[in-house]
């Protein structure tokens, strides 16, 4: 074989071999700069009842994250994400401090009237942020963490049309439902199961779904990848501001090391017939086989909600950021394989007529 037509089959081959690179075509994209985006995506609350419950959640597109110290997402060139809100105490219009009752509530956006078909994927950036404790401890000791920690949701199988809101292990009340695969993470690591796989159902698959095989951020496998980090400085200003006499600063400290908030972090899920995969930073969180399933359509979601009935008492520095979207088709195992031959093929003729 000369020189270059053994150059030329490398390069091909490889291609073929990274489908995601090579192969796969975008179907849809946002970069959620503009408030008029949202006549895009449909907002799905939960519960129904009471009716102010729908007052107290909130997603706002255009949203200019540089105010709470975020700097731009990887790619961007400006600071405007998706901002979700869930659980506000008061109202996401006119919060309150003060930690009154809530409910076990949330919301989950998709955009309209999609279908991406049986094979697709979705790729994104996100950020979680929550306020910590009034202690020394600040961001790692969520127990005290005054109603900070709240779940952060994608999902793919949906329809789109219904709540997708969990708790802990369980969903929120009607009509809160779970028709897609959905994964979910607390961004402060306040809860024992931190990461979750909610395969159609309320209830959290087992550890063996998870990489790790096991829930908890505390996993060496988790803490690997999610060292702890700080707060933009300026959320301790904020902090004080609306709700200054603690006796040290919410937002001051480190988070727990295998936590995902207060970091940009690229976020993968993959359904490729039935199997469904979760990665963050390109490392695989976790793995699901949904062939028993039937799931709901061929959309997607994500997600804000909180993780128990609990409020917080720093309605501002609890959210997430969504920016830079981008949903792909992805090649069915047997095309890549006949693409291949094609290459070899291809090759052969070349190197005859060299």
């Amino acid at each position: 074989m000369c020189r270059k037509t053994s150059w030329i089959l490398s390069a091909m081959l490889l291609a073929l071999m990274v489908p995601s690179l090579a192969s796969a075509a975008t179907l849809y994209s946002d970069n959620f700069n503009l408030p008029a985006d949202s006549a895009n995506w449909t907002v799905n609350i939960a519960p129904s009842t009471p009716a102010a419950v729908a007052t107290q959640q909130d997603a706002v597109f255009g949203y200019d994250y540089s105010a709470m110290g975020i700097p731009a997402a990887p790619g961007s060139s400006d600071t405007l994400g998706l901002r979700l809100r869930a659980n506000v105490p008061g109202t996401a219009a006119a919060p309150v401090t003060t930690r009154p009752a809530g409910t076990l509530a949330g919301l989950s956006v998709s955009p309209t009237g999609q279908n991406f078909g049986a094979n697709f994927g979705m790729t994104f950036y996100a950020w979680s942020n929550f306020n910590g404790a009034p202690n020394a401890s600040g961001l790692a000791d969520n127990g005290g963490s005054e109603g900070g920690t709240n779940n952060v949701l994608f999902a793919i199988g949906t329809a789109g049309n219904v709540p997708l809101v969990v708790g802990n292990t369980g969903l929120a009340a009607s009509p809160a439902a779970m028709d897609a695969v959905g994964f979910a993470t607390s961004g402060d690591g306040g809860i024992t199961n931190d990461y979750r796989v909610y395969p159609k159902s309320g209830t959290i698959a087992a550890t063996s779904t998870l990489t790790a095989n096991s829930y908890s951020n505390t996993n060496a496998y988790y803490t690997g990848l999610f060292p702890s980090v700080a707060a933009p400085a300026v959320q301790q200003s904020i902090s004080t501001a609306e709700y200054g006499s603690d006796p040290s600063n919410t937002q001051a400290g480190l988070t727990q090391a295998g936590a995902f908030g207060f970091a940009w972090h690229k976020v993968t899920v993959v359904k490729l017939n039935n199997i469904v995969t979760w990665d963050i930073d390109d490392n695989r969180i976790a793995t699901f086989d949904a062939s028993a399933l039937t799931l709901g359509g061929n959309n997607i979601a994500f997600g804000q909600s909180d993780v128990n009935t609990s409020t917080t008492r720093h309605p501002s520095l609890l959210f997430t950021v969504y920016d830079n979207l981008s949903v792909f088709d992805v090649p069915e195992p047997a095309t890549i394989s006949f693409c291949v031959l094609g290459a070899i093929g291809l090759a052969s003729v070349r190197r005859r007529g060299c």
